[in-house]
């Protein structure tokens, strides 16, 4: 990491704003639990300062990453010369609620929490997102979704983009598909609004309880995972899941990588794992799949790399 970096970070938190750690642990912020090093690791403390920061670090050359709960990114074993932004802070968690049922979130608030506040606050619609580990703002890039998809009630989001300027973008300007979102991907989603249904809380309640007990049925939940690896192929034909059942590939391991026996398209580290040992178990999957179904299928999660990332649509952080 160039010393002017470091310069410009330290300056900032000398200036009472946000937090900077260096040579942090990416597995501290997994939910598989793998990870090697990143060069900096930054906490922002509200958009106004976010913006000049990362305006400010992509001029002097910076990998600048925004990161949620860490859910659905395969972090690398071998570290990241980069800026890691964690919306962590207060600001990045509040949320806001009026009588007409529109809500303001910050994009670093937990689905968990928020779903939970909705529901002591009398407002549906996001009870079909329970048991979905992650952030509302990493939950909006991927199109999180269970009984529901986050994006089903959005209304408008804020962004900081890559120039560094705090915008609205409304919903109609973006373009939702099965777990994946047209957002720049050089933007960092701030905050969201969402427009919810007015309902008794208790019966909100036993909805959220449902999902999330069904959830835990047939997922591992308890475990270290990313969720699922595998989107499921285009409709009409098996889930991904059923799919790697039927090739025979539960309980297939790698070091300490394993496929679930709970629900085959987790993969599970079950002590020690390695990015790479994860790699190589989804290829050994796939090629499985793939031989006995000629199905090819589609990662879900990303895979995130000293370069970039692996298996995006859309254009990612640089």
């Amino acid at each position: 990491m160039k010393e002017e970096i470091k310069d410009i970070l330290s300056a900032q938190a000398e200036r009472g704003g946000g937090s900077v750690l260096y040579d942090e642990l990416l597995s501290r912020h997994s939910t598989i639990a793998i990870g090697g090093t990143a060069a900096v690791w930054y906490a922002p403390s509200c958009p106004e300062e976010l913006s000049e920061i990362s305006k400010s670090l992509r001029e002097h050359g910076a990998r600048v990453i925004a990161i949620g709960n860490g859910s659905n990114t395969l972090m690398p074993g071998e570290g990241l010369d980069a800026v890691m932004v964690s919306l962590a802070g207060d600001y990045f968690n509040h949320a806001a609620y009026d009588e007409l049922g529109q809500v303001t979130v910050g994009a670093g608030k937990k689905l968990s929490s928020f779903i939970s506040d909705c529901s002591s606050m009398g407002l549906s619609g996001m009870e079909g997102l329970a048991g979905i580990p992650g952030t509302v703002g990493g939950a909006l890039f991927v199109n999180a979704g269970y009984k529901s998809v986050i994006s089903d009630r959005l209304l408008r989001v804020k962004i900081i983009d890559v120039l560094g300027r705090i915008r609205k973008v409304e919903k109609d300007d973006i373009i939702f598909g099965y777990r994946e979102a047209s957002f720049d991907r050089n933007a960092i989603i701030i905050e969201a609004a969402f427009h919810l249904d007015k309902a008794p809380p208790g019966d909100i309640r036993k909805r959220m309880e449902s999902f999330f007990l069904e959830k835990m049925r047939v997922q591992p939940l308890e475990q270290k995972t990313l969720g699922c690896v595998f989107k499921n192929p285009p409709a009409g034909g098996e889930s991904g899941a059923r799919l790697i059942e039927m090739a025979g590939m539960k309980k297939r391991r790698v070091g300490g990588a394993v496929v679930s026996e709970k629900h085959a398209n987790f993969i599970v580290n079950d002590g020690g794992a390695t990015s790479g040992d994860v790699k190589e178990l989804i290829r050994v999957v796939r090629d499985g799949v793939k031989e006995k179904f000629g199905v090819e299928l589609e990662l879900e999660i990303e895979i995130l790399t000293g370069e970039g990332y692996v298996g995006e649509r859309f254009p990612r952080p640089s």
